[in-house]
């Protein structure tokens, strides 16, 4: 099982990580337009994804240890963006100062930066990044379509108790970063992330 480096990645990633032999694809290169450099939250008005901006040099593909993030406002564009959809969450307060560290203050590569949000991630929901492999590489469009089914594996469980349920709206709970599970249910989380079969394939049989 390999899984792609990106940021604050959805419960699906997670459920993945638990499988046996799982390993963090470390050598994969950035790809524009993916999920390697963003998050999906959910705010009062409906589903937002965010983008990590990164420093623009050409199209040709690099590790994402080589792809800068990109100075400037857009980090705290971002910080207030996680704060507008999820300031009155139940856990915010309690995880807002080393989430408001790594948004404002964080590494300066994508590579470094995603590692940083598993880490922060993996000490709330008592669940192990992978170790790395820099030789697992596959066809990125491979690792998009499992990210997607693996999410999509779990899309008929029922979701945690969140601050827009009054809304009405039809909130995507396995498509969403892990923030969103963290900052409703905090060390809790971990119940809604239940490992995949043992054929690594979402679907028995």
């Amino acid at each position: 099982m390999i899984l792609p480096l990106c940021p604050f990645p959805p419960i699906g990633w997670w459920r993945a990580a638990l499988s046996d032999g799982a390993v963090l694809d470390a050598g994969e290169h950035y790809q524009k337009r993916s999920f390697r450099n963003r998050l999906v939250l959910m705010a009062s008005n409906g589903v937002q994804t965010l983008t990590m901006p990164v420093e623009r040099r050409g199209g040709v593909p690099r590790p994402q240890d080589e792809v800068a993030l990109a100075p400037g406002s857009d980090s705290s564009k971002l910080w207030r963006a996680v704060i507008t959809a999820y300031g009155s969450a139940p856990f915010f307060e309690e995880m807002a100062p080393e989430l408001e560290a790594l948004f404002l203050d964080g590494p300066e590569t994508l590579g470094a930066w995603n590692r940083k949000s598993l880490e922060w991630a993996s000490g709330w929901l008592g669940i192990s990044v992978p170790k790395e492999d820099a030789t697992a590489s596959q066809d990125l469009l491979d690792h998009e379509a499992n990210l997607m089914e693996w999410c999509d594996s779990g899309a008929g469980s029922a979701g945690w108790p969140h601050i827009w349920d009054d809304r009405r709206l039809d909130i995507p709970y396995h498509r969403l970063s892990c923030l969103d599970v963290l900052l409703h249910c905090g060390p809790e989380a971990r119940g809604w992330i239940n490992p995949l079969p043992p054929s690594g394939s979402p679907h028995r049989g």
